[in-house]
C-alpha cells in the first residue's frame, strides 16, 4: 500500500507544473498540469477480435468541417477493410489534425455517433482520450484556441507543406485544469456563446455573398461588350492568357532558417488575399531567403491569384500589387508588362469569378485548386487602351461606392477575434462560471493518476 502511494506521489510531482512555468494565473481551486499526464495521446490500439464484416465508422480527415468542428459525414465500412494502416479511435475521443494544411485549417472534432462506438481514420490525426474525470469538450475547445494553435505551429517539424505537430510537444504542453463540474460549465457556456456568434457570422456571410454577387455583376456589366456578328472593331482582340501574360508561381523559403525570414520583402500567401490592392503582408522574407528558394520577385503592377486553397470552394482571390512582392507556392503571378492590362485582368477575374471557378476549379483530398494548364488557355476580350482606361475608371468608381455602403461586412474579422477572446477567457477562469467553494482539482488529478498505476 505504501509503495503504491509513493508511486502516485511521484507521478503527482511530475504532473504538476511549477509556478515559474505557469503562463498566467488561474482560480485557486484549479491546477496546472501537462497534457500527457492526464490525457492519453494516441493510445495503443486494442486487439479487436471481431467478425470481418463487423461495421464501424471511417473518418477521412477532409470530412471534418473546420468552421464548425463537426463531421460532415461518417462512412460505414467493414472492420476488416480498414483496421490496418489507420488511426483507431473510440466514442468521445478528440481528433486533432497534426499535419499542414489541415492543422492550419482547424480540423479538430469530437468523435460522436460512431457505429459500434469505434472507428478508424487518417493517420494524420492525433487521438486524445480523456478519462471520466476530464470533459472531452473542455479539451476540444482548448485545442481550438488560437493560443494553443499558435504554439503548435511554432513547434511543427518536417518538410514545408507537410509539417507535423510533434507528439512530445503535446505531451509536455501545460494547461490549466479546473474541477470537473467547472469544466462542464465552461464547455456549456462556450458552446452557447460560440453558437450565437456563428449565427451572427452566418448572417454577415449571407450579406457578404449578396454584396459580392452584386459587385461581380456590376463589374461584369461594365466590362461586357457585344458586337454585331461577333466581328471585333479595330483595336480589339481576343487572346489566351498564356499569350498575354508572363505567368510564374512562388515558393516558400525554409522555415527552419531564421535568416530567411523577417526581412523587408513582402511574401504573399492566401491569408493576405483579402484585399484588392496589396503592398503589405503578414510575413516578410530576406534577400537570402529569396535567393535560396523558388520564390521570385513580382514587379509592382503585377497581379497575384490564388490557385490552390480551400478558399477556392467559394471564391477566387485576385489582387493588384502596388509594391514588389513574392508569393508562396499556392499563388500565381500574372504580368503582361502593362499595368493597365494587368489591372483590367484583375477586374475581369472579379467580375467573372463564379464562371471561372465552375470551369477551372477541381477538388482535392484536402484543398481545392485551379486546373492551371487549362486556365492558361482561357480567352479574354481585350479592348484598345482608351477603352481599357475608361472601363477601369468606371469599375473602380462604382466599386468604391459599393464598398463604402457595405462597411458592416468588415465585422466578420472582428467576430473571429471575439471567438478567440471567449476561448482565452475560458481557460483563465474568466467566464464567471467558477465556484471557489468547489474542491481543488488536485484531488481529481490524484484519481486520474491512480487509474494509471492500477
Amino acid at each position: 500500500m505504501s509503495k503504491k502511494k509513493k508511486v502516485i506521489e511521484e507521478l503527482l510531482e511530475e504532473a504538476l507544473v511549477s509556478e515559474i512555468e505557469q503562463p498566467y494565473g488561474v482560480p485557486e481551486n484549479w491546477i496546472w498540469t501537462r497534457m500527457g499526464d492526464v490525457i492519453k495521446i494516441n493510445p495503443s490500439k486494442p486487439k479487436l477480435d471481431l467478425p470481418h464484416d463487423q461495421p464501424c465508422s471511417f473518418l477521412p480527415m477532409n470530412k471534418v468541417n473546420p468552421q464548425t468542428g463537426k463531421v460532415d459525414s461518417l462512412e460505414e465500412r467493414e472492420f476488416e477493410k480498414v483496421k490496418k494502416g489507420y488511426t483507431y479511435f473510440e466514442e468521445n475521443d478528440v481528433l486533432f489534425a497534426k499535419i499542414t494544411p489541415c492543422m492550419e485549417n482547424g480540423n479538430i472534432v469530437i468523435a460522436n455517433g460512431l457505429i459500434n462506438k469505434f472507428g478508424f481514420g487518417s493517420t494524420e490525426f492525433y487521438v486524445f482520450r480523456t478519462s471520466e474525470k476530464i470533459d472531452e469538450r473542455y479539451v476540444y475547445f482548448l485545442l481550438r484556441s488560437e493560443k494553443f494553435r499558435k504554439q503548435a505551429r511554432a513547434e511543427m517539424t518536417g518538410a514545408v507543406g507537410q509539417q507535423r505537430v510533434p507528439k512530445k510537444f503535446l505531451e509536455s504542453y501545460p494547461f490549466a485544469l479546473p474541477p470537473l463540474s467547472e469544466q462542464k460549465r465552461i464547455a456549456d457556456k462556450v458552446e452557447h456563446l460560440l453558437s450565437k456568434i456563428d449565427e451572427a457570422k452566418q448572417l454577415i456571410e449571407e450579406a457578404k455573398e449578396t454584396f459580392e454577387l452584386r459587385r461581380a455583376a456590376i463589374i461584369k456589366n461594365i466590362l461586357k461588350e457585344e458586337f454585331l456578328d461577333d466581328k471585333l472593331p479595330t483595336g480589339w482582340r481576343k487572346i489566351q492568357l498564356k499569350n498575354l501574360f508572363n505567368i510564374f508561381g512562388g515558393g516558400t523559403p525554409s522555415k527552419s532558417k531564421d535568416e530567411y525570414w523577417n526581412g523587408k520583402i513582402p511574401w504573399i500567401s492566401a491569408k493576405d488575399m483579402k484585399t484588392t490592392f496589396i503592398s503589405e503582408t503578414m510575413d516578410y522574407i530576406t534577400e537570402e531567403g529569396l535567393k535560396n528558394s523558388s520564390a521570385k520577385l513580382a514587379k509592382r503592377g503585377s497581379v497575384a491569384m490564388v490557385v490552390r486553397s480551400g478558399i477556392l470552394q467559394r471564391t477566387l482571390p485576385v489582387a493588384f500589387l502596388i509594391s514588389e512582392c513574392t508569393v508562396n507556392q499556392d499563388l500565381k503571378v500574372f504580368d503582361s508588362g502593362d499595368e493597365l492590362i494587368n489591372k483590367y485582368f484583375m477586374w475581369y477575374v472579379k467580375g467573372n469569378e463564379k464562371s471561372l471557378l465552375h470551369n477551372y476549379s477541381k477538388s482535392g483530398t484536402t484543398v481545392n485548386s485551379i486546373e492551371f494548364e487549362k486556365f492558361k488557355t482561357h480567352e479574354i476580350l481585350l479592348p484598345p487602351v482608351d477603352v481599357l482606361k475608361r472601363k477601369i475608371d468606371k469599375v473602380e468608381s462604382a466599386i468604391e461606392k459599393e464598398e463604402s455602403a457595405n462597411e458592416i461586412l468588415n465585422m466578420a474579422d472582428s467576430i473571429e477575434v471575439l471567438k478567440q477572446s471567449i476561448l482565452s477567457k475560458a481557460f483563465r477562469g474568466e467566464l464567471g462560471t467558477n465556484d471557489p467553494s468547489e474542491e481543488s482539482e488536485i484531488n481529481l488529478l490524484k484519481e486520474v493518476l491512480r487509474e494509471q498505476v492500477k
